[in-house]
């Protein structure tokens, strides 16, 4: 062989190299392998990672295995059903973590959601159920918030039917911010999320503006009365209907 062609040939054993270890096996109930989403989703995760996964039945030795079982492994599936599966694997299985965090990540949730091709997905990724909080009830002065919000909110966000055609296009309007479940614990601390902290100033909960430090745009002042009567204004609306729950990836 030439010294030409052993130079094109070594990149390609390299890169054979880095697949060829022997698959890991995974056991898998029969809804998973005899649907074909095991033939779907395991080639995707060897893609983007390398690592090949070699499904096995359910009651077979192997360093991954999804169960049905309470009590064992992550709960990280759910079928259409509602059946939870667990993924099980040692705490130093490097192919077990990186397994999990691929499905619970953006590229692993839209494997999920494209099988099958014709109809909802067979396997979604299971959610925990938010823990019920009893928010007290807003005490602030509705009226007054609902002048505040419009006036200095409203600068941004649509807050109502007010100043509907108003607002920035990439600013969500309070009605799809009341939406979201956690809508109090943003409007408690919003001074802290951007774009908030170049602008906002609430006397004893953010910092003064200086010459050196200063509002990039004219300031919003509140006081802390103020930002409950904004709080007891918010709670009054109805969430806007959006279709599903907000996801991020």
């Amino acid at each position: 062989m030439g010294k030409f062609a052993a130079l094109l040939l070594f990149p390609i054993l390299l890169a054979a190299g880095s697949v060829g270890a022997d698959p890991v096996a995974i056991a898998m109930p029969p809804e998973m392998t005899d649907s074909g989403f095991a033939q779907h989703l395991l080639p995707r995760f060897k893609f983007r990672h390398r690592i090949a996964l070699d499904p096995v039945a359910p009651d077979s030795a192997a360093e991954l295995a999804f169960r049905r079982e309470d009590g064992v492994g992550e709960a990280i599936l759910i079928g259409r059903d509602g059946t939870v599966y667990r993924l099980v694997f040692a705490p130093d299985s490097a192919t077990g973590r990186k397994f999990a965090d691929w499905l619970r990540s953006g590229p692993g949730q839209k494997t999920l959601e494209s099988f099958p091709k014709d109809g909802p997905p067979l396997f979604t990724l299971f959610e925990a159920p938010a823990e019920q909080k009893v928010e007290a009830a807003p005490t602030g002065d509705v009226a007054l918030g609902s002048e505040l919000a419009l006036l200095h909110c409203g600068r941004c966000h649509v807050v109502d039917k007010r100043n509907r055609m108003g607002g920035i296009g990439s600013t969500p309007s309070f009605g799809a911010l009341r939406a979201r479940a956690n809508w109090h614990d943003l409007f408690l601390k919003f001074w802290v999320e951007p774009p908030h902290p170049s602008f906002t100033l609430i006397p004893g909960m953010t910092e003064e503006f200086t010459d050196s430090r200063p509002a990039r745009i004219h300031p919003v002042k509140l006081s802390d009365i103020e930002v409950n009567a904004i709080i007891a204004f918010i709670a009054t609306m109805k969430p806007k209907d959006l279709g599903a729950p907000i996801r991020y990836d």
